[in-house]
């Protein structure tokens, strides 16, 4: 999640000057300009939120690929049961197995993650509906996802 930084300081700059200008703008009643700003807000805060959750996928592709790894080269048929089978190689395997392979489907964060995934793709095709949330929570909820995938 190398970018995850870089991304958030972005999205913290505009944010920064979104709530000046707004403010500006309340100042002298511009209502129509405000409501400008809030649909060019809303789409920056998805893409913002795109863009970082694309961060911890890319988390979580690493850590799937280093645990196909390990266990194909394990001698041990018991040890490599499973994950030597052409369903778990290539780039055709879906984000939900690959977070199956490296954190508990039963814990909290995979239901949350999941989650999470379903409103990305949502902003990813052009949904506006579903609400982001807080950029700030997310960036938390990510740190302390990746810090959960286990190899």
């Amino acid at each position: 999640m190398d970018k995850l930084p870089e991304i958030k300081a972005s999205y913290d700059w505009f944010f920064a000057r979104y709530q000046a200008e707004t403010a500006e703008r309340a100042r002298s009643s511009d209502i129509a300009a405000i409501d400008r700003m809030e649909v060019r807000r809303d789409m920056l805060e998805r893409a913002a939120f795109v863009l970082m959750f694309g961060q911890f996928e890319k988390a979580v592709n690493s850590k799937f690929e280093e645990a196909v790894n390990a266990r194909i080269a394990n001698p041990d048929w018991n040890g490599r049961r499973g994950w030597d089978t052409p369903s778990l190689k290539g780039n055709k395997v879906p984000f939900d197995t690959k977070l199956a392979m490296v954190l508990d489907s039963q814990s909290s964060s995979f239901r949350r993650i999941l989650q999470t995934y379903a409103i990305r793709n949502h902003c990813a095709h052009g949904g506006t509906t579903n609400a982001v949330g807080s950029i700030d929570a997310l960036e938390a909820d990510l740190y302390r996802w990746q810090a959960q995938l286990r190899n």
